[in-house]
């Protein structure tokens, strides 16, 4: 997974596509992008898109890494292949032509093979090393915060007004530190499921909105919603192929039609 894609034309023209990861659906000059997804999109386009809050750049180093190992080794293949291919010392011997060729295939197949696994090894520990910082996030537990959220349950048990509370929440919730936040987000599911016990129709709507806008505020204590952010990319990169370049590079060979391709 590249950050960033450069595609050159037959002219020498170069333009630039960032990856970026979905957070919203949204359609671009009649182009749909689902959230949950990553896209390659133009680099304005593409600045545009994060401004507007419906995407993210995506970057992870270690895996950009062994992408760019993946097209160096697959430029390697092409002038070599290409090299063989049209050689004259094996004008006379065809059958050695083949044979050099069916070694280079083999070897890059291996090649692309140990590098796959390279990269889900490296997606695994990225997952697992962002999941264990998000759970490890130190805090100092406030005991008021803590007393406010049992007096919060207990009286939505009683009240009629459960909307009023909800709003009286996002109040209390803005004027909270990091700490206070993390606090009440340990508790939270508990107070959701007390503010809309009992609630229905148009009422239990509003509430749960307020409830998700209350949520996120919390979660952006101590960058909760940084590392939720990373592991959403991480499980849709999982769900690509790394060798996509490599799977229509062998296709082109077979059409006589890999001159197009640049890594």
């Amino acid at each position: 997974m590249k950050s960033q894609t450069i595609h050159t034309n037959e002219y020498g023209d170069k333009h630039v596509e960032q990856a970026l990861f979905m957070t919203e659906s949204t359609n671009v000059d009649g182009n749909r992008y689902e959230k949950g997804n990553i896209y390659n999109v133009e680099q304005a386009k593409a600045a545009q898109l994060v401004e507007d809050g419906v995407a993210s750049p995506v970057s992870f180093p270690a895996l950009e890494a062994i992408s760019v190992t993946i097209d160096q080794r697959l430029s390697q293949f092409k002038k070599q292949y290409e090299e063989i291919k049209h050689h004259e010392r094996y004008a006379d011997s065809e059958a050695e032509r083949k044979f050099q060729l069916k070694m280079l295939e083999m070897n890059l197949e291996a090649d692309m093979q140990a590098l796959k696994q390279k990269y889900a090894e490296e997606l695994e520990n990225l997952q697992r090393e962002i999941a264990r910082e998000s759970l490890s996030v130190e805090f100092t537990t406030s005991e008021t915060v803590n007393a406010y959220a049992d007096n919060l349950i207990a009286e939505a048990q009683y009240t009629d007004d459960k909307e009023g509370l909800a709003d009286l929440l996002a109040i209390k919730v803005s004027a909270m530190d990091d700490n206070e936040r993390l606090t009440l987000l340990r508790r939270f599911g508990r107070i959701a499921a007390a503010l809309t016990e009992g609630a229905a129709g148009n009422s239990k709507t509003r509430i749960k909105e307020k409830l998700g806008k209350i949520h996120a505020e919390l979660k952006s204590a101590h960058k909760q919603n940084e590392y939720d952010l990373k592991l959403r990319q991480l499980a849709a990169i999982k769900q690509n192929d790394p060798l996509t370049n490599y799977r229509l590079y062998k296709m082109a060979v077979k059409r006589n039609d890999a001159s197009r391709f640049n890594f």
